[in-house]
């Protein structure tokens, strides 16, 4: 049941953040731009402290801490694994502060089969939640039909999301994954690290190029390595990018990542330019770009260019941080204002939306099987 409406306080509106999992450092990031460029006072509390990103309050360590700021909050923000049954902040009651009159809203990072699982309950469950809710506008939007789509961003401005100007990168190829499964194992909880771990070697026998994988770092270290790469590669085996990938283009990079049509659309959108600044290249053709572009260091030098103008000009935190200051607002004035924009309606083209990508990923993995272009075959580049 609705609540109802309630008057808009006046400046700062304040929200809490909640979040079980560091979910590639996205809550820390969202909390610190909210803070550095927009009048809401947010802070984010973790179940834990998971050392790999940064934290403001943890749970563990301080919960009456947590407890008072869940209780002063105008807004709660819930991401992804956390319902109002949630007890793992216990004592703060979700279900009894939202009854209460309190304003909550669910933010989803992932796609709803894995959320599930992660929680324990059914897909059905899961989708039948009638908080507020946000998703982000990359692959998981497809599965939350009745969620508003909003982008994900990043600190473009601080020092380690900065090209290193006319210093020569230190090695050729930079590769981040946290999940170890295959390209075809699941259909988007992946980024294929090992056939691109297995192409990335193959590439680096036949042009001697060096390369940095890496996986369980602390941002702040991957962001340091990142930087002084020549290319970087996102996940080119789904359909979606990545935050790593939107790193690596603030960074001044080439980009390679696989966008599928919906995701194209998201960004076209959200950016206002039909130009996708990623290189889009699929994991089976990707070995033969990498070597091109190896082998024409101009070309990556002016690609990297054009990667951060393109985040400077249509992808800023300036522009992007907007967006979650409006749905605060439109929460707080009303909360069935938030919901799918009507021009995301996936019923409305659910052939293109949803069937022919997974029909165009089942036909890749049936050549995979069938071809195996795994193995180091050489392709005439002239």
């Amino acid at each position: 049941m609705p609540h109802s409406l309630m008057e808009t306080p006046k400046d700062p509106i304040r929200v809490v953040h909640f979040s079980v999992t560091p979910l590639a450092g996205a809550p820390i990031r969202l909390v610190q731009t909210l803070n550095r460029l927009t009048k809401v006072e947010a802070r984010l509390i973790d179940l834990t402290r998971f050392g790999i990103y940064d934290h403001d309050v943890v749970f563990d360590e301080t919960p009456q801490e947590a407890l008072r700021l869940a209780k002063q909050a105008d807004i709660l923000h819930l991401h992804n694994y956390i319902a109002l049954d949630c007890q793992q902040f216990a004592p703060i009651d979700f279900k009894k502060l939202f009854a209460d009159d309190k304003r909550i809203i669910r933010h989803f990072h992932s796609t709803s089969d894995w959320i599930a699982e992660q929680m324990g309950i059914s897909e059905e469950e899961l989708l039948a939640c009638s908080l507020p809710s946000l998703v982000i506008a990359q692959y998981p939007e497809r599965f939350f039909r009745k969620s508003l789509v909003i982008p994900n961003l990043i600190p473009h401005s601080h020092p380690l999301y900065t090209p290193l100007g006319e210093q020569e990168p230190e090695f050729d190829i930079f590769f981040s994954h946290t999940k170890t499964a295959g390209a075809f194992e699941r259909r988007w909880d992946t980024k294929a690290a090992p056939e691109m771990i297995r192409i990335i070697e193959q590439v680096a026998t036949q042009t001697g190029c060096s390369y940095k994988i890496i996986t369980g770092k602390p941002l702040s270290e991957v962001l340091q390595v990142k930087q002084k790469a020549r290319i970087v590669i996102d996940d080119l085996a789904t359909g979606s990018y990545h935050l790593t990938g939107l790193e690596g283009l603030t960074q001044g990079k080439p980009v390679l990542s696989f966008l599928d049509e919906r995701c194209l659309h998201l960004l076209r959108h959200f950016s206002g330019l039909d130009h996708c600044p990623f290189i889009n290249v699929r994991l089976e053709d990707a070995r033969q770009v990498l070597i091109y572009l190896l082998d024409h260091p101009d070309v990556c030098r002016k690609i990297g260019r054009a990667s951060r103008n393109w985040i400077l000009s249509y992808w800023n935190e300036e522009k992007l941080i907007q967006f979650y200051v409006q749905a605060y607002e439109k929460l707080l004035e009303d909360p069935d204002a938030i919901k799918r924009q009507e021009k995301f309606n996936i019923a409305d083209n659910d052939f293109f939306n949803w069937v022919l990508p997974d029909l165009i990923f089942k036909a890749r993995k049936h050549h995979y099987q069938r071809q195996d272009f795994r193995d180091d075959e050489r392709i005439p580049l002239d």
